[in-house]
């Protein structure tokens, strides 16, 4: 059985998709696959048991059965974080017994490790600990956004130490990839560093649905609750004058729109221009015109009781951590990684052929 543990310089880098990536990649080889996310920090409730967001769905998308609670064994809840301050925690043999368990019958196990490298070093259970404790190797994911992002690569690479521990990296999220394939995969390959690929930034991959949205904002779809699905990969703020508008919505498609709901005209111009979704601020409800034509044309809209700039911040946060859900999302990433991934090279590193 083959296993790598796939690491981050830092949070939000694109772990998991890399995870669902890889893993649906080699199980159209015909590899069975098993998945463990040790330490769960994206907290969802199901049936009174914690659950963790990522290992849910990744779970999901690769077809997994394997119980949850085993592929996270430890959620690192304020309670988990108090004891590892005061009294200490073991947890070593936890996470050995849960890893054992899921590899029983598969061919990879792919391992989804703390937010970024240093997480889980007051427990002794960083990416590094946990890659020695399971006998595998390290694959960094780097979001990389400029060049000094080299500077944290480099960094990760002093703290694991051992040169032979790390598989390489696969820069994520590129703004600018030819100077990324320019500059910093020449660099660190003259510094033992193997970059497996290229990622770039991907506007799918940073959309969230309707359903999210209202979820995270505690909003009720007013009209077209069917249409949760639908994906926004941008939003505007209506704070202008509806022709100026207008025009700004015409260059970008796939866009949400925040505005006070008593600005008819611009939600107007949204929708002749395409929206995806509008959202009312200031618990505004829209006019009957507005709904009309809305529901006409597919358009999901919901009411907030917040104000316009703190909605914009929720919203920021929200498109800031995307994750990987639906159909769409899951083939885009497996292109992504067929295009811009040397799998051939990160399979022969892993130990099997793809």
């Amino acid at each position: 059985m083959k296993s790598i543990l796939i690491g981050s310089c830092e949070g939000y880098s694109g772990k998991s998709a890399i995870c669902m990536g890889i893993s649906l990649i080699l199980r159209k080889k015909g590899l069975k696959i098993g998945y463990m996310k040790p330490f769960g920090n994206q907290f969802h409730e199901i049936d009174g048991v914690l659950v963790d967001v990522d290992a849910k769905n990744i779970r999901a998308a690769i077809g997994l059965d394997d119980p949850t609670e085993t592929m996270t064994p430890v959620m690192l809840t304020h309670d988990f974080y108090h004891r590892a301050l005061t009294k200490g925690v073991d947890i070593g043999s936890e996470i050995k017994e849960a890893y054992e368990k899921l590899s029983r019958g598969k061919d990879v196990m792919i391992i989804e490790g703390n937010e970024d490298l240093a997480g889980g070093i007051m427990y002794d259970m960083s990416d590094i600990d946990i890659a020695k404790l399971l006998d595998t190797r390290i694959l960094l994911v780097s979001r990389y956004h400029d060049m000094q992002e080299v500077d944290n690569i480099l960094n990760d690479l002093r703290m694991i130490g051992d040169p032979d521990l790390l598989v390489g990296v696969i820069l994520n999220d590129v703004l600018n990839p030819d100077e990324a394939a320019d500059l910093a995969v020449p660099f660190l390959e003259r510094h033992g560093i193997k970059v497996f690929g290229i990622i770039p930034r991907d506007p799918m991959l940073k959309s969230v649905s309707v359903g999210e949205i209202a979820d995270s904002l505690g909003s009720e779809i007013l009209i077209r609750d069917d249409r949760r699905d639908t994906l926004v990969e941008h939003f505007f703020v209506g704070a202008m004058e509806a022709n100026t508008a207008l025009r700004y919505f015409r260059r970008v498609k796939n866009f949400a729109l925040i505005t006070g709901g008593d600005r008819s005209d611009i939600q107007m111009a949204a929708l002749e221009a395409g929206a995806k979704c509008i959202i009312l601020t200031g618990n505004l409800y829209p006019s009957s015109t507005i709904l009309g034509t809305a529901k006409e044309r597919g358009v999901p809209v919901m009411v907030v009781s917040s104000d316009t700039m703190t909605t914009v911040e929720e919203m920021e946060i929200i498109m800031g951590k995307a994750r990987i859900i639906g159909e769409e999302k899951l083939r885009r990433v497996e292109e992504l990684l067929d295009e811009h991934v040397d799998m051939k090279a990160l399979g022969s590193e892993i130990g099997v052929k793809v």
